[in-house]
C-alpha cells in the first residue's frame, strides 16, 4: 500500500516537472525527415563562404601591409610575464596582445608592470621578417609602444567579484579561465596539463551546453506563466531563441573566444534545422559551421583550441553514428554505462593522438578527466552558484594542493605523418565502421604506449 502511494506521489512529480519545463512531445514536430541538397545548392553556399572568406584573407592582408610601415591599434592584454633580468639589472616584460580582427602579437616593453590581463591597451608598432603565414598565427612587434585605454569593462568587474572570493591567485585565475576565458597562469596551466583537464577548463562546447541547461531551468518556470495566456506558442522555439540570445552576449563578454565561438555556430545551424523540421546529416552540418566559421576569420586555422574543439565534435558525431544501437538497450544500467562511461572512454582515447601532435606531455593523472567529465555538466552549475552568494573558494584547499603538486610528466609527440594517417581513416570512418574501430584501436595502443613510456621515464628518473 504505501509503495503504491509512493508510486503515486513520485508519478505526480514527474508530470508536474514536465509541464513545468514543457518535456512534452505536444511542443515537438510529429517527425523529421531527410532531405538531400543538390550538389549545385552546396556549391552556392561553399562559392559564397568562399567569398567571405577571401574578403577576410584581404582585409587581414590589408592589416600585415599597414603593420610594416607602422600602425596604431587597440588590443586586449591577453597575457604578461617578465623576462629573465639583463647583466646590467634591466628589467622588461613579454606581452601577447589581440586585436579586434583576431590577429595575435608578441612584443617586449621595458620596465616592470601590474597585472593588466584582459585590459584594452593602444599599441604602435612596426612587424619584421614576418610571412603573411606566419603574420595569420601570430608575429612579433617591434619598435613598440604601450598605453593603457580607460574604457568601461563590465567582463573587468566580473573577473574581480570573482578574484575577490579567493585568496590564492591561483584558485581565482583557474575561476576566471573557466568563466570568462582568462588566460591561466603557468602552474594552473601544468596542474591542467597534469590532470589533463585542459578541455574542460578551456571555454567550448561542454561550457554552452551547461550555460543553456541552467539557463533553460531558471527561465522555464517564468516561461510556463507566459504560456498560459499564449498556449499557441511553441515553447521549444521561444525557449531556445531565448538561449541563444543569452549566448551570444556571453559570446561577446568573452571576445568571441574561437572554441565557444564554433559551439555557438553549431548550435544557431541546429536550431534553424530544428526550426524547419528537418533534419540533416551532422558531419555536413559541423563541416559547413567551421568553414562559416573559418571565412569570416582565417586565423582560426591556426588556432590550437579552435582545432581541437572541431576534432571533439568531429570524434562525437563518430560515436553517436557507430555505436547508437549500444544505446537503444531498453536496459537502463546498461544505457547508462554505454551512453557515459563508454562514451567518455572513447572520447578521451581519440583525442589523444591529435592532442599529443600539440601537447606532448603525459601523466597516468588524466585519466581523473573521464569522471570530471561526467559530472561536468552538475559541478560547472555548482561552481557558479557558489560564486553567485559568495562562497567560491570551498574548493580552493582542494585546487592549491593539486597546483602545488609536482606531478611527474613524460613525453610522447604524434609525428604528422602519423596524423595524417589517424585523420584519413577517421574521416574515412564516417562511411565505414571497420575502420572508425580501428581508429578506437589505435587510440587505444598509443595511451598504451604513452603508459609504458611514462613507467620508463619514472624509473629512469629515480635512478
Amino acid at each position: 500500500m504505501k509503495d503504491s502511494k509512493a508510486k503515486k506521489v513520485l508519478d505526480s512529480i514527474i508530470i508536474n516537472t514536465k509541464k513545468l519545463y514543457y518535456i512534452d512531445t505536444r511542443q515537438k514536430k510529429s517527425g523529421y525527415f531527410f532531405i538531400y541538397i543538390p550538389f549545385k545548392h552546396y556549391c552556392v553556399i561553399l562559392g559564397i563562404l568562399s567569398v567571405i572568406f577571401l574578403a577576410s584573407l584581404y582585409h587581414k592582408y590589408s592589416i600585415f601591409k599597414n603593420l610594416q610601415q607602422g600602425l596604431s591599434f587597440e588590443a586586449i592584454v591577453v597575457n604578461h610575464y617578465p623576462k629573465t633580468p639583463t647583466k646590467k639589472g634591466n628589467f622588461s616584460e613579454n606581452f601577447k596582445l589581440q586585436d579586434s580582427s583576431g590577429n595575435v602579437f608578441y612584443a617586449t616593453y621595458k620596465g616592470r608592470f601590474k597585472n593588466i590581463i584582459g585590459k584594452k591597451v593602444r599599441v604602435y608598432g612596426k612587424i619584421y621578417k614576418c610571412s603573411f603565414l606566419q603574420f595569420l598565427k601570430s608575429c612579433r612587434i617591434y619598435n613598440s609602444t604601450i598605453s593603457l585605454v580607460s574604457v568601461s569593462d563590465p567582463k573587468k568587474i566580473l573577473t574581480n567579484f570573482i578574484k575577490n572570493q579567493h585568496e590564492s591567485s591561483f584558485s581565482s585565475n583557474l575561476y576566471n579561465a573557466l568563466f570568462f576565458a582568462e588566460t591561466l597562469a603557468k602552474p594552473v596551466r601544468d596542474a591542467s596539463v597534469a590532470l589533463g583537464l585542459a578541455h574542460l577548463i578551456a571555454i567550448s562546447g561542454f561550457h554552452l551546453s551547461a550555460l543553456l541547461i541552467m539557463f533553460f531551468a531558471i527561465i522555464s518556470p517564468f516561461y510556463f506563466i507566459f504560456h498560459k495566456f499564449y498556449c499557441y506558442r511553441n515553447a521549444y522555439y521561444d525557449l531556445g531563441f531565448l538561449g541563444l540570445i543569452f549566448a551570444f552576449f556571453y559570446l561577446l563578454l568573452i571576445d568571441f573566444e574561437p572554441s565557444f565561438l564554433r559551439a555557438f555556430i553549431m548550435s544557431c545551424a541546429y536550431f534553424l534545422i530544428l526550426l524547419s523540421g528537418l533534419r540533416i546529416f551532422s558531419f555536413l552540418n559541423l563541416f559547413l559551421c567551421v568553414f562559416l566559421a573559418v571565412a569570416f576569420n582565417p586565423s582560426l586555422l591556426f588556432h590550437i583550441g579552435f582545432l581541437l574543439s572541431v576534432s571533439g565534435v568531429f570524434f562525437i558525431f563518430l560515436f553517436v553514428r557507430h555505436i547508437q544501437p549500444l544505446l537503444n538497450s531498453k536496459n537502463l544500467a546498461r544505457k547508462i554505462i554505454y551512453g557515459i562511461l563508454l562514451f567518455d572512454i572513447i572520447i578521451f582515447l581519440q583525442m589523444m593522438p591529435v592532442v599529443h601532435f600539440f601537447f606532448p606531455y603525459f601523466s597516468l593523472y588524466q585519466l581523473v578527466s573521464i569522471p570530471l567529465s561526467i559530472v561536468f555538466f552538475a559541478l560547472f552549475p555548482l561552481l557558479v552558484f557558489l560564486h553567485l552568494i559568495g562562497k567560491g573558494n570551498i574548493f580552493d584547499s582542494i585546487i592549491e594542493s593539486c597546483i602545488a603538486h609536482n606531478f611527474f610528466l613524460s613525453e610522447v609527440s604524434t609525428p604528422l605523418w602519423l596524423l595524417l594517417i589517424y585523420i584519413i581513416f577517421s574521416l574515412l570512418g564516417i562511411r565505414y565502421k571497420v575502420l572508425y574501430f580501428i581508429t578506437i584501436i589505435f587510440s587505444l595502443l598509443f595511451y598504451i604506449y604513452n603508459c609504458f613510456v611514462f613507467f620508463d621515464s619514472m624509473k629512469n628518473a629515480q635512478i
